[in-house]
């Protein structure tokens, strides 16, 4: 059984309707995890199976598709090489801008990406927040992993070699409370801090991952200690976490 296609927004600007057609066929390819067939892609796309079977003799002619030797169509050469072709193109640093500054505009707190750097967890964007935080947050600085809120992202989620071995030298932690450390997080799906690192200032942080679930950055926010809701279940972390999903998405993750 295939997935019910639900298709994108109405837009009311005139189109090739042949290539629509052609393209709601291919998204429901794109959405399934195995090879489907005429029947099965005239279910999910509600078009009849002759008008299916033309359009895939075009898209495996072009090469988008490929039959397989039990009759059934999967993705060809030509969508691998065009999906490659735009993750080449992609900029990653770009779209997280993007999410973090509508993060922003939507809470109101201060937010900033931080990616690993040959020195640890480092701020590659900030921005300001509508409520000030007199802090040194700026691109280049090097965030702790144990005692800041994206650190502890990292700690959970990246490279536990790299991760583990500037934790030991941050401070005289045991191996035991390292990894007690990381299943929190883990928990919590988040880092998060309360005056850890800074006195009076709280901080929410999420994993970002890319199409090969590994993780790609942290997107971090913060605040005033007392305004701040560091609750892992309250709205701030939703709204964090949901965007944070969000840009995992656009960067190509589908297991998140």
């Amino acid at each position: 059984m295939v997935d019910s296609f639900n298709p994108p927004p109405p837009d009311t600007r005139k189109g090739v309707q042949s290539v629509d057609h052609a393209f709601t066929i291919l998204r429901v390819m794109e959405a399934s995890d195995r090879p489907l067939a005429v029947k099965e892609l005239s279910e999910a796309t509600g078009m009849p199976p002759s008008k299916v079977h033309h359009y895939l003799v075009s898209l495996v002619r072009s090469g988008v598709l490929r039959q397989n030797g039990n009759g059934s169509y999967d993705l060809g050469q030509f969508a691998l090489h065009l999906g490659m072709s735009a993750l080449r193109r992609l900029d990653v640093i770009a779209l997280a801008s993007r999410a973090a500054e509508s993060l922003r505009d939507r809470t109101g707190e201060a937010v900033f990406i931080a990616v690993w750097g040959s020195h640890g967890a480092t701020i590659v964007r900030y921005f300001e927040g509508f409520k000030p935080v007199t802090v040194e947050v700026r691109a280049g600085l090097v965030l702790p992993v144990l005692t800041s809120a994206t650190g502890r992202v990292f700690l959970a989620w990246g490279n536990s070699g790299q991760t583990d071995k500037v934790a030991r030298n941050e401070q005289a932690t045991s191996d035991k409370e390292i990894e007690a450390l990381r299943e929190r997080t883990w928990s919590d799906g988040l880092g998060r801090v309360d005056g850890d690192l800074l006195p009076r200032i709280a901080s929410l942080s999420a994993p970002v991952f890319d199409r090969d679930d590994r993780l790609a950055l942290a997107l971090t926010s913060l605040g005033w200690l007392e305004d701040f809701d560091t609750d892992p279940a309250g709205e701030t972390a939703k709204v964090l976490k949901d965007a944070a999903v969000s840009l995992s998405r656009e960067l190509g993750n589908t297991t998140r």
